[in-house]
């Protein structure tokens, strides 16, 4: 008997070693093809989409049987490590006689006067960008947070000046923590920001509507039984293009990324946003990664992901605050920038900041629709509570928003939580926020918390200078 049950286990254990030893395999040829070609993007999105292409097309219908059975796995498991992640600024700085900032260096060095922040580096006296009380009020929001690992980021959209940047490292031990401060890090994964990717590449290719109703299947949270394929016979639910964005309905941009976009235009407006390139700056920033599968090899659910927010990706709170402000800003993309000007040992001005443009990525009228999609986030979307609080709650018909939500692959008890979004809609001088937390799963704080928190002192403050300015006009 014994040896029977001895024989029936070695049998269990040659199956499992076989199955584990194919996977392993597979995973293996998937990443050898991203490393020898991560930026493929040769072939047209009808690969993606279903658009006939020869003898092949069965194979290239992400609702075709064949698609389906190629999935295999999700691509975010493949534990391929990107070498962009490495990757920091420091050949795109700006041209300055001080060279590139660390933002961990120059905090604990900065003085206020005048109200204005300046420090000294390599010789020189910097004027910065700094807003001394918004800054102050951020650190000591940021201090009475417990048990995170979290940081802000305030900067005009227009102008790309950093108006203030704070973090919390109260969690030694997350993910988020190490020797870079986590405003610059590209550290945590994306998670549902990458939907104002999906969201920006869909309304520009297709001039998708914010009220358009898609068609879907299976609920909002997870990409099971192929609910992420079109299917007449069952999909009998709809929903609203913004409302998709304002909740944050997975299954719904799954499809946006199969059939509205496909996985060229999807890679193309990720590097757009400056996902997997260097972003110009007086200041270090690690590049975010938005890793993608080769054209010729993605799997109908591998898009999926990509477009919903569940692939590899990678980005720091300051790149996030950037993907709002192209909303902020009428489609253009600004630096980030620290230094407003650098004097010499005798007091000469020798540098003046400026802003530059480094991406047009979309049109006014798509920039339009996307601030309506944001606006959903915050009136009936993922943040809805956070910001009827005090000191947003008469504001938030001008707040736009995205969330992102994900847990650690690695470390099961992390949560990652993000905020994207730009405020006052309407003004001219809107300022875009980028927050991140990484805190245990029963924490209470949440980045939405965070960013209502901040956003309330920056509208508090800025009403505050401009009464003062108005009676100064007077």
């Amino acid at each position: 008997m014994a040896s029977e049950m001895h024989k029936k286990t070695s049998q269990k254990q040659l199956i499992l070693r076989l199955v584990t030893g194919i996977s392993c395999l597979s995973a293996g040829l998937l990443i050898q093809a991203f490393e020898t070609s991560p930026k493929a993007t040769t072939s047209s999105d009808s690969a993606i989409t279903g658009a006939k292409s020869g003898p092949e097309e069965g194979a290239n219908d992400p609702n075709s049987e064949n698609a389906s059975q190629r999935i295999g796995g999700s691509f975010q498991n493949q534990g391929y490590k990107d070498p962009r992640e490495e990757l920091t600024n420091e050949r795109h700085a700006f041209k300055t006689p001080f060279g590139q900032l660390q933002w961990r260096d120059i905090e604990r060095r900065m003085t206020y006067r005048d109200k204005t922040a300046f420090v000294s580096s390599n010789g020189f006296n910097l004027k910065l960008t700094i807003q001394p009380e918004l800054q102050t009020a951020l650190e000591k929001t940021l201090v009475s947070q417990r048990n995170i690992a979290g940081a802000v980021v305030i900067l005009e959209s227009r102008t790309g000046r950093v108006l203030a940047m704070a973090e919390t490292r109260a969690d030694s031990r997350s993910p988020l923590v190490g020797e870079e401060s986590i405003l610059v890090a590209a550290r945590a994964p994306a998670a549902s920001l990458m939907k104002i990717v999906t969201a920006t590449a869909s309304i520009e290719k297709n001039n998708l509507d914010p009220d358009q109703e898609i068609p879907f299947q299976g609920g909002c949270g997870s990409l099971r039984n192929r609910n992420w394929l079109r299917d007449p016979q069952s999909d009998r639910q709809r929903m609203s293009f913004s409302h998709a964005f304002g909740i944050s309905c997975n299954t719904v941009f799954a499809r946006l990324a199969l059939y509205e976009t496909g996985l060229a235009t999807l890679k193309q407006y990720a590097e757009k946003y400056m996902f997997n390139r260097p972003i110009p700056s007086d200041f270090r920033i690690e590049t975010s990664a938005a890793l993608m599968p080769a054209l010729e090899m993605a799997t109908a659910l591998e898009v999926g992901e990509a477009g919903a927010g569940f692939g590899s990706s990678k980005l720091s709170p300051v790149h996030a605050a950037m993907l709002s402000a192209a909303s902020g800003n009428a489609g253009v993309l600004m630096a980030p920038y620290l230094v407003d000007a650098a004097f010499d040992a005798t007091g000469k001005q020798v540098y003046a900041g400026a802003p530059l443009e480094i991406s047009r990525i979309f049109s006014k009228k798509t920039a339009d629709k996307m601030q309506r999609l944001m606006q959903e986030t915050i009136l009936s979307g993922t943040s809805r509570r956070y910001f009827r609080r005090k000191g947003t709650a008469g504001d938030r018909f001008e707040i736009g928003g995205k969330t992102g939500t994900l847990s650690d692959a690695e470390e099961r008890g992390t949560l990652y939580t993000w905020f994207s979004g730009v405020a006052p809609l309407e003004s001219p001088q809107n300022v875009a926020i980028g927050t991140v937390v990484a805190s245990p799963k029963n924490w209470v704080v949440r980045a939405s918390s965070l960013a209502q928190i901040s956003l309330a002192q920056y509208l508090k403050i800025d009403r505050k200078e401009r009464v003062k300015f108005e009676k100064i006009s007077q």
